[in-house]
């Protein structure tokens, strides 16, 4: 199976290395990289990626204040050349945050953990469901 990503981040040569990463991974397949935070955000709703990689800072907005206008929120992978971020990014419930550049394997190390969150995540609601199934059976 691939999952689906979106990248999100006004710098174009970030944009363009982050969108390589994904391309040459074997689990994960690219949907769009945005420029426009805004665009990005419209792609989250209209695409539904498995995973979103964002830039924290970006002309005009940061990611926290995207993440507050979003109801339903994919993983998310914060990426940032200032670390100070980190802590505020994992208060929001981030999925993983890089520092740039972004090495591979810190890379892979992220994708990795979001894509074993999304398993456990999707093993959760099977079993939730088939528990109810059972339950209503037996009720019935």
């Amino acid at each position: 199976m691939k999952y689906t990503v979106l990248v999100i981040d006004d710098s174009s040569i970030q944009r363009l290395a982050t969108s390589i990463l994904v391309k040459n991974h074997p689990q994960l397949k690219l949907l769009g990289a945005y420029g426009n935070p805004y665009e990005g955000i419209k792609a989250i709703y209209d695409e539904k990626p498995d995973m979103v990689f964002m830039d924290v800072l970006m002309d005009n907005v940061d990611a926290f204040e995207l993440l507050d206008s979003i109801e339903v929120l994919p993983p998310i992978i914060l990426n940032s050349t200032w670390s100070k971020f980190a802590a505020r990014a994992f208060d929001y419930g981030i999925n993983d945050f890089l520092m740039k550049p972004m090495p591979k394997k810190r890379f892979d190390i992220a994708i990795k953990k979001v894509i074993s969150q999304i398993e456990q995540a999707q093993l959760t609601k099977t079993k939730t469901f088939s528990f109810l199934e059972t339950y209503s059976e037996f009720n019935a």
